[in-house]
């Protein structure tokens, strides 16, 4: 905590600096793109190594969501589907830390709003991780009145059918979410080096084909939100649609 706080305060005590890119920057083109009418890119432009961290967390996250998913289906516990549930606004926070590098860090307010994001994911985290461990058969050592009253908050009737269950079991594979499972028959090190290459083709295209617009460049707050908005929000209707119709597919 020491530290953290420590890391905070003396860059705006002593006045932020633009970084040294990130392993200096050695994937980045060699030369500019100013002649094919590209606009100049800010000093505070990230790497793209920097860009691959935050897309592969993105893309982890939605496999990590789909094997829960999944999971639930595999032991028959719907509990395991509330932790996809519980991981969307981490996703979204994630989504959030890449708009605002996507505007240069010209949004000052999305910093805020992506702590809020992380302790809002954290706690519903939490509480997704609290129902499976009570659906396995762990009790806390706590008042046996407080456990009802957590019980009772935690757990309601399940409106599934056997055979909706059954149908949910036999899903197709579908979207990023379901990555994992589409690659298991690779071994680590194809799977990884499958990843890298994805979510490099992707910051070339972002880093890159952002400077040949002028909307990174004015920081329009809801724009950026929007950004933010949309696809948290789609991310969220598809899990809404895959639990009323598992045959549902969705987007990404």
């Amino acid at each position: 905590t020491v530290v953290a706080v420590a890391t905070a305060l003396v860059p705006a005590a002593s006045g932020a600096t633009v970084h040294t890119p990130y392993l200096a920057g050695f994937m980045d083109l060699p030369f500019t793109l100013d002649s094919f009418g590209a606009n100049p890119e800010p000093e505070n432009a990230l790497t793209i190594a920097t860009w691959i961290i935050h897309i592969s967390s993105l893309v982890e996250f939605l496999v990590a969501m789909g094997f829960a998913w999944r999971w639930g289906d595999i032991v028959q516990n719907p509990t395991w589907k509330g932790l996809t549930w519980g991981l969307i606004p981490l996703h979204s926070s994630g989504i959030t830390a890449c708009t605002y590098h996507l505007f240069y860090n010209q949004i000052p307010i999305l910093v805020p709003f992506q702590a809020i994001l992380t302790c809002v994911g954290n706690t519903t985290a939490a509480f997704a991780a609290y129902r499976i461990a009570r659906s396995n058969g762990w009790k806390p050592n706590f008042d046996e009145t407080v456990i009802a009253v957590a019980d009772k908050l935690a757990f309601s009737p399940s409106n599934e059918t056997p055979q909706q269950k059954q149908k949910e079991e036999s899903e197709s594979l579908v979207g990023f979410e379901d990555l994992g499972a589409a690659l298991a028959d690779d071994t680590d090190y194809t799977f990884l080096i499958k990843l890298f290459v994805g979510c490099a083709v992707a910051s070339y295209a972002i880093k890159y084909g952002e400077i040949f617009f002028d909307f990174p460049y004015e920081a329009n707050i809801y724009l950026g939100f929007a950004v933010i908005g949309i696809p948290s929000a789609l991310n969220a209707f598809k899990w809404y649609k895959r639990s009323q119709d598992p045959t549902f597919e969705g987007w990404f």
